[in-house]
């Protein structure tokens, strides 16, 4: 038992901080050239600024994206899958995984650089942004029953057993992957507004989310699903040196779609994709609060741009409008993942016991 536990610990530690490690160096490297971009002048000192100053580009996602390449694709393919009691998990499922969240990351990133870096309104129409994920989606699913028997059975709680869904299994779980990344954008900033966003928040109950997912994978069997969990939780932990205030980079869609995607691949390589809600309850709120807002907003008069600006689009928005400071805010979204994370190792126990 102290074996096990050990090496637990030791798999997740170091990738937690290997990542860290150098996504720091990574940023040392990378934003003066993204400011640089953005206000065309360049400046090696990063200094201590505020976002106020409106000098910090976005496009962290691409960080993210350089340093799990590094760590995690040469881990996926040495990784030691012999004791997995869970079909998904293989070598080229985890690299199916990694190269589908890094894909979604990419058309996180384009929008980003069309609104930020050319000051284009929008980048790709919502519903082909949506298709584009969707059919990634699709395929990631397809992908890693490739060559092998399919798995459509999805486990259900309270000791119902598992519901066979068939071909039906792939459309479903497809759309649903989907709908959660688009919830992990939203949570980052309503409607890609990033003047109005709460630094390190995102990545916080990012991290917390993926971490929930690597123990659940742990509990239940799922060391594929645990591997991608815990290198996605690193890229998040290792951007707080960046985005915490004073914050010198912005995750962007591209930080926040890349997350979502880790997310939703390790949900589905552990078997477990009710983890899809549990494990992603501070996201999902923040994405259900969003239209409930907009409905709202739209019966206040707007009178000005001031007001407009002053609008309340997401639920983090909202909490700090009522008086609430960033760090309260972030106290307030931790207890979600917190109270998501308690009901996910539940689920994650009672798969345990289904696959002993």
């Amino acid at each position: 038992m102290t074996d096990s536990l050990l090496d637990t610990l030791f798999r997740m530690c170091l990738p937690l901080l290997f990542e860290a490690a150098s996504i720091f160096l990574l940023g040392l490297a990378a934003i003066p050239l993204l400011r640089a971009k953005k206000t065309g002048r360049y400046d090696r000192h990063l200094g201590r600024r505020f976002a106020s100053d409106g000098s910090e580009p976005s496009l962290g996602g691409l960080v993210m994206g350089c340093a799990f390449i590094i760590w995690y694709i040469p881990n996926a393919l040495t990784a030691d899958l012999t004791f997995s009691a869970v079909r998904q998990d293989s070598r080229s499922a985890l690299v199916f995984a990694g190269v589908y969240a890094l894909m979604i990351m990419l058309l996180g990133a384009y929008e980003d650089y069309r609104r930020q870096f050319l000051g284009m309104p929008l980048a790709l129409k919502p519903s082909v942004r949506f298709g584009c994920e969707l059919l990634l989606s699709l395929m990631l699913l397809i992908s890693v029953n490739f060559g092998g028997q399919a798995e459509t059975a999805v486990l259900l709680p309270f000791r119902l057993g598992y519901m066979e869904l068939g071909i039906l299994y792939y459309p479903l779980t497809a759309i649903l992957m989907t709908l959660v990344i688009r919830a992990f954008d939203l949570h980052f900033c309503a409607e890609s507004d990033q003047r109005k966003h709460i630094g390190g928040l995102s990545e916080i109950t990012g991290a917390l989310s993926l971490l929930t997912l690597t123990l659940c994978c742990e509990t239940a069997y799922s060391h594929g699903g645990a591997l991608i969990s815990c290198y996605g939780a690193a890229c998040c932990i290792g951007m707080l040196v960046w985005t915490f205030p004073p914050s010198k980079l912005i995750t962007g869609q591209s930080g926040a779609a890349f997350t979502g995607a880790l997310f939703v691949s390790a949900a589905v390589l552990s078997k477990l994709e009710l983890l899809l809600f549990l494990a992603a309850v501070p996201q999902l709120v923040s994405a259900v609060s969003v239209p409930a807002l907009h409905m709202k907003n739209k019966k206040k008069r707007i009178v000005n741009v001031t007001d407009e600006r002053r609008r309340s689009r997401s639920l983090a928005c909202l909490l700090r409008d009522k008086g609430f400071s960033d760090l309260a805010v972030i106290v307030v979204f931790v207890m979600m993942s917190l109270t998501g994370a308690v009901i996910s190792e539940m689920l994650a126990l009672y798969a345990h016991s289904t696959r002993i």
